[in-house]
């Protein structure tokens, strides 16, 4: 005997039957609000522009291969400068005597006859020359005459053509003093004398120094402090 068959006229043309209708579907998916997110598109690079690489950004602790080294701070400066041009008062006085009475001379030489003549001409003029070379030389041998003094040596540089570098190590001073009489009290300079174990120079002096007390605080400090380092008394101010 023959089952009866439904009815297809009355059934829906969009039902199948593993799932829902087909216009469910479409339903669901114009409910969804991601689906209505439109894709970005890239905009086209300009012909003849190079597009730049992404800079990677180092993570936080690691060093850069650019950042310079870090500075050794094993010296601190205390003093670097040259020396006060005081230091030479006495041979800038006799250079300028000599170069005034060359000018004399030879001014008279000028505006004289006879022996005058000859003796301001041929003594004058070589006088005046030579002291104002003299002069020149007593202010170059000042001006190259320079002091570094750090935390761990003393350095003294001289010389014009020839450089002489003269180094002491802190920890061979003994002693160091501040000499000062009146007029450099005056003119605010000072000499700092060091005794060292040093059998080359064992005084060396640094002479007219620019303010020199706290220059010489700040060494006698740093010598006392080494001093206590290597277990030796401190030395008396």
């Amino acid at each position: 005997m023959d089952s009866p068959t439904p009815d297809s006229g009355n059934a829906p043309d969009n039902v199948t039957p593993d799932g829902p209708p087909d216009n469910a579907d479409d339903g669901a998916a114009s409910d969804d609000p991601r689906t209505d997110v439109k894709p970005r598109k890239e905009e086209p690079v300009p012909p003849g522009t190079k597009e730049e690489p992404k800079k990677e950004t180092p993570e936080k602790g690691t060093p850069k291969a650019d950042d310079p080294a870090p500075a050794h701070d094993g010296d601190v400066l205390l003093y670097q400068g040259s020396v006060s041009l005081w230091l030479g008062w006495r041979s800038f006085a006799m250079a300028i005597a000599a170069v005034l009475a060359g000018a004399t001379l030879l001014i008279v030489g000028l505006f004289k006859a006879g022996w005058l003549q000859t003796v301001g001409v041929y003594i004058g003029l070589p006088l005046l020359l030579a002291a104002s070379l003299m002069c020149g030389y007593i202010f170059l041998s000042l001006r190259c005459l320079r002091y570094k003094i750090t935390t761990r040596l003393i350095e003294r540089e001289r010389g014009i053509i020839v450089k002489r570098v003269d180094r002491l190590d802190l920890s061979r001073v003994k002693d160091v003093q501040l000499v000062q009489n009146l007029i450099e009290r005056m003119l605010r300079i000072g000499t700092i004398e060091i005794l060292s174990s040093d059998r080359t120079d064992p005084l060396m002096r640094l002479e007219a120094i620019p303010k020199p007390r706290p220059i010489y605080e700040k060494l006698s400090d740093t010598v006392i402090k080494i001093s206590q380092k290597r277990g030796i008394i401190a030395m008396d101010r």
